[in-house]
Formats: structure tokens, C-alpha cells, sequence
């Protein structure tokens, strides 16, 4: 078997020179210590990737072959033996397939090496993402380019604006996608940016940052009329404007991870995506180390969302020396888990939608009122079926729950699956949409990464209530890192607490609203604790901090400067309100 495809049989030693690259550390403000990343490990069989049809640089779909070759890999690793999956230097084409969300899946596996060695992937199917890996441990992806093929966006400039027709018109730049491609009807989510006229990837200053819009008309070639049916979005369009126009599919990053265990992506470089770059979910001891999400040479664009989402896990994601550039959402958005409760038995015993693991610790939350209800263990746990669990606490909850499947009832967050021993370092964060963090997550460090040119906070700490997901933060440390120019488009000029850096627990404004929008406002419990943020510069425009409804927040040894291109007409270092032992330090 193994003669007949031709395996190269070889030992790779785990190679100590990669650590020493990295030089990685562990903090020491983690509650649940975590290995270091895996960047190498023992592999013992070579499968070379065109000894299964994958030949590079030949325009056939080579999905089929990389499947075949994997599907190897694992029967390879159930004896325990790893395996190394080569390609060639070269480009490799993937069109459509059954698959639901990802082109390529890798599940139940084990010790796997996916060496790229600069290989191209070229996905010729917008709607798609390139990798689902599921239930596998041990799984390291690297030393790959990859891009799409038709783009998932388009770009182009303004060349008319109809304020009475409530439209504008579009030219479409050569080489790009026109609106008439069925994606742009398919996609989930259908909308456009304007764009800075020299910063490619950065928004205009002072614009709306979304134009929801699946209404096109053809007027000639590549001219499309866009149909906006609000006045106050149309009123920041003018002609010669850059623009962008996506068609986002969520779920759909170039890489998805679940329910595993040491995921390791490694120098992988993106262009594009329908959706974000890497997702997760129930992830434990997972990284993203020298990886890029890069704009190419004249496009002003590159992921339709966000870079790196990361739904509750026991561990949080390490992401050290990357890059992320011209995405259309956050850059990393890290939740908590949470469970709905669908019964309370008694003032111990509930039952929940989903499992939930004896030592489990579960915090209650009443978003209605923003009122936290406690914190407690796990410590019985009965399958009923039906996706149900009947829980028993360790202590009373004495209030009388409003129990159900929605947002506006009583939420249990799992704080042991809130992505907690994170580590967001070293990174670049530049010329993109929206936040470069959005943290809902607990026990992290972020150090020494760079926010530049984002058009709203650099980092945001604030619970998801309108939503539906997402908890507070607590015990996590920002050192070291520099903030430039972040906070500059229409929505960050108008709330009231935009800062560069943004703490706030929040609870819903109108919870009697019937439509899928409660809106938020600020809550009375001091729900952020243990944050630190120490030793950072900041270039900011508007305000500098706007810290609120925090406990035990730090702040000491950080360099304040106005950026002089800030168009905010009031502007302050620090917005604080509602907060018990806040230490500040100028």
C-alpha cells in the first residue's frame, strides 16, 4: 500500500530553532496555564501531495486530490505515527463541491503537517471558505497563499450621486467582479464602504462605515446604480470616491476550527475571503503564528469580516507576529460561551440548552436590567436529551429567572469556555473597518501590537446584550502596544464613549422593542474587573480611554498625544463614570 503511492518515509524531530524564532513566553496573569504553541512536532511518513493527482500550475481542481491525500494522513495517525502532507511550489485550484461551508474538511484526525512551501490556492468559489477542521488535535497548516477567484467583493469609484432618486452610480475597476454575479444576491450580507483616497484599506474620514444595499441596476458596462435609501448616507458620497461593495457569507472563513485541540496555522498569507480569515469554536490550545491578511497590489480591500471570531472555549487563541490589513469587521472578536436557560427546578437545580460540564462556572446575567445574579459551579450534571442538561449549582440562586431561548431573557455565560489564556501579540492591526479587538473574554494579555488607521476603538471591552452573546471581560493586560489615529469614521464621532481603547458593561435600552433591535445602554453593575493597561502610546483622536462600570482597572505608565489630523470637536485623555478602585496615572 505504501509502495504503491509512493510515500517517502523520513523523521522530522521536533525542530527547537522554530521555538527559539519565536522566543515565546507564557503571562503570568493566567488563572489556567496553557502550553506554549505548536510549531513542529514528530512526523515519520512524507505524503507528497501529486502522488494523489494534485499537480500545481495545471488549472484542474485539485480539491478532490487534497482530500484523498488527507483522508491517508489520518489512516496514517491512528497508530500514532505522524504525517507530513507536501505541495509543491505552485498554484493549486479548488472549485465548488457538496460541502456545505468549506471546500476542504479535515475530521477526527491526528498529528498532521500540511507543509504549503509557498504553494498557491487559488478558490474559484466566492461563497466558500478553503479548511473546516473538526474533533482533531495535533494539526498544523502552513506556508501557504490564498486568494479567490472571482473576488468576493468589488471595488471601484463614484462617478454620480442622485440624492432625489436615493441612489448612486458606480464604476467598477477592470479585473473585478460586477454586481450582476449572483453573489452579490446570495451572500447573506450585501453592503459597502467608501474608502480613503490614498490609504488603501482605510475608510474616509468621518463616512458611515456600512451601505446595505442588494439593489443594482446596469446603466453600461461596468457602470452600476446602487439603490440607498437613506439621505444621511448618501450625503457623505462624491464623486471620485473610492468604493467597496462585498458579499459576506458568515461561517465561512478560509479557516475553521472546532471542538480541537493544538491547531497550529503557521506563515499562511490571505488576500481575501467571503467571510472572516480564522474561525472557532470550543477550541482548546490553538495559534495563529506569522500569518498575513494582506492587501494585494492595487485592491482596497481583503476579508468580508473578521479576521480572527473565536466563540467560548477552554482556551483562547495565541496569535503572535501577524498581520491584518484592510478587513471589513474587527480584526479579533473573542466571546464567551453561553448556555440559555430553558427550566428553573429550583434555586439550585436548572436546565439548560446545551452541555455543561461538572466544575463548570457559570455567571447569570439579567440583560433587561443589567443586573449580574451570581456566580456558580457546576457540580451535577444529567443528560435529559433534546440538546438538554439539567444542572445542579453549589449554591442557591434565589432570584426568580425569566427563562427562554432569546436575548432578552436571563443568560448563564461559562467562564471556563470564555477563550481565557489568550495571547494577542506582536501583531499589526492597520487601515481596516471597525474595531481591532472586540473583547468578550476573560484572562489574556495583548502586547506589543500596533492599531493604526482602524476607523472605530482599538480595543473595546463590552458585552454583546443586542446581540445575544458575548460577556464581560475581566483579567486581562494591555502593555506595551501603540494606538494611531483609531476612531474616525461617522459612528465613532457620534457615541458618546468612543475611545481608542473602550471599557462599558451594557444592558438593553428597550427591551420591549419588537423588532430585532433592543439598543443598548450603559448598565449599573460594575461588571469589567482586574483590567490593566499600562506602558502604551497613544496618538489618539477624540478621547484617549473611556473607561466605565469597571472594579480594579489600572492605569500607569502610558504616553497621551493628540493626533493633530483629529476632526473630533471636543476631545479629552480620559471619559470615567462608575468605577470603584480605578487607578490613573498621566
Amino acid at each position: 500500500m505504501i509502495k504503491s503511492y509512493a510515500v517517502n518515509i523520513s523523521l522530522f524531530l521536533i525542530c527547537s530553532f522554530v521555538q527559539a524564532q519565536y522566543q515565546f513566553t507564557l503571562p503570568d496573569n493566567f488563572r489556567t496555564q496553557r502550553n506554549l504553541p505548536l510549531v513542529d512536532m514528530p512526523a515519520v511518513i512524507m505524503v507528497n501531495l501529486t502522488e494523489f493527482g494534485g499537480f500545481p500550475n495545471d488549472g484542474k481542481d485539485d480539491g478532490p486530490a487534497i482530500t484523498k491525500a488527507l483522508n491517508f494522513c489520518k489512516k496514517v495517525s491512528k497508530n500514532g505515527t505522524g504525517s507530513k502532507l507536501v505541495f509543491k511550489k505552485g498554484t493549486y485550484d479548488l472549485f465548488t463541491n457538496d460541502n456545505k461551508s468549506h471546500l476542504i474538511e479535515l475530521i477526527n484526525a491526528n498529528q498532521i503537517i500540511i507543509e504549503g512551501n509557498g504553494a498557491e490556492i487559488i478558490i474559484h468559489d466566492p461563497l466558500k471558505g478553503f479548511l473546516k477542521v473538526d474533533k482533531s488535535k495535533n494539526i498544523i497548516v502552513k506556508d501557504l497563499f490564498i486568494d479567490y477567484d472571482p473576488l468576493p467583493f468589488t471595488q471601484g469609484k463614484i462617478v454620480g450621486v442622485d440624492m432625489k432618486n436615493r441612489s448612486f452610480d458606480l464604476e467598477i475597476d477592470k479585473g473585478f467582479p460586477t454586481l450582476d454575479h449572483d453573489m452579490f444576491q446570495k451572500a447573506n450580507r450585501v453592503w459597502g464602504m467608501i474608502m480613503d483616497t490614498k490609504v488603501p484599506g482605510k475608510l474616509k474620514d468621518g463616512a458611515p462605515n456600512l451601505y446595505a444595499s442588494k439593489e443594482f441596476e446596469e446603466l453600461s458596462p461596468r457602470v452600476f446604480r446602487i439603490k440607498i435609501n437613506a439621505l444621511p448616507l448618501l450625503k457623505h458620497l462624491e464623486v471620485g470616491d473610492p468604493y467597496v461593495h462585498l458579499a459576506r457569507t458568515n461561517g465561512r472563513p478560509i479557516f475553521m476550527s472546532q471542538g480541537s485541540k493544538n491547531i497550529t496555522y503557521l506563515n499562511i498569507t490571505n488576500y481575501s475571503s467571503p467571510g472572516g480569515s480564522y474561525g472557532a469554536h470550543s477550541m482548546e490550545e490553538w495559534n495563529i503564528i506569522g500569518c498575513k491578511l494582506q492587501l494585494k497590489e492595487g485592491r482596497i480591500h481583503s476579508a468580508n469580516a473578521d479576521c480572527v471570531h473565536a466563540n467560548g472555549g477552554p482556551f483562547g487563541p495565541w496569535i503572535e507576529n501577524c498581520l491584518f490589513e484592510g478587513y471589513s469587521d474587527d480584526a479579533i472578536n473573542l466571546k464567551s460561551t453561553k448556555r440559555h436557560i430553558l427550566k428553573q427546578i429550583s434555586s439550585t437545580r436548572l436546565i439548560v440548552k446545551y452541555h455543561v460540564d461538572k466544575g463548570d462556572i457559570l455567571r447569570v446575567y439579567n440583560p433587561r436590567e443589567g443586573k449580574f445574579l451570581g456566580t456558580y459551579e457546576v457540580v451535577e450534571n444529567k443528560y435529559l436529551g433534546n440538546n438538554r442538561m439539567q444542572i445542579t449549582l453549589d449554591k442557591p440562586l434565589e432570584e426568580d429567572l425569566q427563562v427562554g431561548e432569546t436575548k432578552k431573557d436571563d443568560i448563564a455565560y461559562l467562564d471556563t469556555e470564555s477563550n481565557e489564556s489568550f495571547v494577542i501579540r506582536n501583531n499589526t492591526f492597520r487601515n481596516a473597518r471597525r474595531y481591532g479587538i472586540l473583547l468578550q473574554s476573560a484572562y489574556g494579555i495583548i502586547e506589543r501590537n500596533v492599531f493604526k488607521n482602524l476607523s472605530q476603538c482599538a480595543i473595546s471591552m463590552n458585552n454583546g446584550v443586542d446581540w445575544g452573546e458575548g460577556f464581560v471581560s475581566h483579567n486581562v493586560t494591555i502593555d506595551r502596544n501603540i494606538f494611531d489615529n483609531c476612531g474616525y469614521d461617522d459612528t465613532f464621532f457620534k457615541d458618546y464613549n468612543a475611545a481608542a481603547i473602550r471599557l462599558r458593561v451594557t444592558k438593553l435600552k428597550n427591551p420591549e422593542a419588537k423588532g430585532k433591535w433592543s439598543g443598548v445602554a450603559t448598565a449599573e453593575w460594575q461588571g469589567l474587573e482586574n483590567i490593566s493597561i499600562t506602558n502604551n502610546t497613544f496618538l489618539y483622536n477624540k478621547r484617549a480611554l473611556s473607561i466605565e462600570c469597571s472594579v480594579n482597572t489600572v492605569v500607569r505608565g502610558n504616553k497621551f498625544i493628540r493626533n493633530s489630523k483629529d476632526l473630533s470637536e471636543t476631545h479629552d485623555i480620559l471619559l470615567e463614570d462608575n468605577n470603584t478602585n480605578l487607578v490613573f496615572e498621566n
